[in-house]
């Protein structure tokens, strides 16, 4: 009997060397594929947009385009993390862009009109002229704009006045800076993720709710007829960061949502690059053969929070991108190597070896949470400019209390971060 077990326990060993090695190899094959071999520096008969061709992207003139950028996290959607807002005990206490308006109306300071101001004050202040030509003059091409539906309308479907103000100014502002623009619907109505940087950490209540998602149909045709012919928008990003559940990542339910933005869009617009995420792993999203979508561009998010190095996490996406099949190119629309000047250069090398694109987490943040505090996971230079400043309390502050805190906003009160020279090295070589 026990020479019985011994072969038992001999043979499920053998089977899981067998397995682990089968893994191994197959993972090896996978990380060493390249899908950009041979491929063309220009095509033929651009369209003067960017485009996607085969795994690459193409500029108007059809020569081969990276994006390499930048995001303006923060500015539309403050996050409470990184916020120089904040609601002190009102509801939850949890700062978000939709408990903010809340908070601000419950103020007996504050009417409609002052709300109103405040936001422009801080929209004004936050991103300049300035901070496009910084940009332009680091060497990158391209910024990543986050905004939420409640920046465009009052409730999914009635247009705010001037709503696209200051979308169409930073547009313009790219456009003189020879800067792409990707648009990036980073808070839906009802949510598209229950976190609190979609604006929303109250509901997930998008798919499967008709209204809801017929108000993000109407806020995606409504931005693809005003800029179907802008080519200084390279794409749209229907969704940021979608979730199946609170907590749970992207999967199926997500991509058929996407397909259904991506047929509204097209009937408008048949031009413009539609970036497709998937959060967080490319094993999280599905089989894309099935939807018959031209011209994307897969999307993932990178934050490495784990003991792995960077230059391993970053494998890992290699093999699973090529194990899923998505012959499409990629765009890192998010990420952050934090404290290590390396892992920035390391990341940094692997996207230029496989000719992926890239926009980092963020521009410009706020450290005073995370620096310090219950915020403070050990995580810095998130941007590459940095405030360090305290949050006013909307939901009691007068007026002029949060006029001078969102009046000081500005790029010439931050400091440089580490992430800046990073980049001032990298796009120098």
């Amino acid at each position: 009997m026990k020479r019985n077990v011994k072969i038992v326990a001999i043979s499920l060993a053998a089977l899981l060397l067998g397995m682990l090695l089968i893994l191994a190899v197959g993972y090896l094959i996978l990380l060493n594929i390249d899908p950009n071999k041979d491929r063309p520096e220009r095509i033929e008969n651009p369209n003067g947009f960017v485009q996607a061709v085969g795994t690459n992207l193409y500029d108007g003139e059809g020569k081969i385009l990276r994006l390499k950028g930048v995001n303006l996290g923060n500015w539309f959607i403050q996050e409470n993390w990184m916020a120089v807002s904040s609601v002190g005990d009102f509801e939850t206490g949890v700062y978000t862009k939709e408990r903010g308006y809340a908070a601000m109306r419950q103020n007996p300071n504050l009417d409609e009109e002052a709300i109103k101001s405040l936001y422009e004050l801080y929209m004004d202040t936050y991103i300049t002229e300035r901070d496009i030509a910084e940009i332009a003059s680091l060497g990158m091409n391209t910024v990543r704009v986050n905004f939420s539906y409640l920046d465009l309308t009052t409730d999914g479907r009635t247009l705010r006045e001037n709503g696209f103000y200051y979308l169409d100014k930073v547009i313009s502002l790219c456009e003189k800076y020879h800067l792409y623009v990707v648009l990036d619907l980073h808070g839906a109505i009802g949510s598209q993720n229950q976190d609190q940087h979609s604006g929303n950490d109250a509901t997930h209540d998008l798919y499967g709710n008709p209204e809801n998602e017929a108000k993000t149909v109407f806020l995606w045709e409504t931005i693809a007829a005003r800029y179907k012919d802008n080519r200084t928008v390279a794409g749209y990003d229907l969704l940021n960061e979608t979730r199946k559940a609170p907590g749970k990542y992207t999967a199926k339910v997500n991509f058929d949502f996407y397909d259904v933005l991506y047929r509204a869009i097209r009937t408008i617009d048949p031009h413009h690059l539609i970036f497709i995420e998937c959060f967080t792993f490319p094993t999280h999203g599905v089989s894309i053969q099935k939807y018959g979508w031209e011209n994307i561009c897969i999307q993932y998010h990178i934050y490495n929070l784990t003991p792995l190095s960077q230059k391993t996490c970053l494998g890992f996406y290699k093999a699973l991108h090529n194990l899923m099949g998505y012959h499409a190119p990629v765009y890192i629309g998010e990420w952050n190597a934090f404290e290590k000047r390396s892992e920035w250069e390391d990341s940094l090398a692997f996207f230029d070896e496989l000719g992926w694109s890239f926009s980092s987490w963020t521009y410009k943040a706020n450290k005073y949470f995370y620096s310090r505090g219950e915020m403070n996971n050990g995580t810095n230079n998130w941007g590459l400019y940095e405030l360090d400043m305290p949050p006013v309390d909307l939901s009691t502050a007068t007026y002029e209390e949060i006029a001078k805190v969102y009046s000081s906003v500005g790029t010439e009160n931050a400091q440089k971060s580490m992430v800046y020279d990073v980049y001032a090295s990298y796009f120098k070589q």
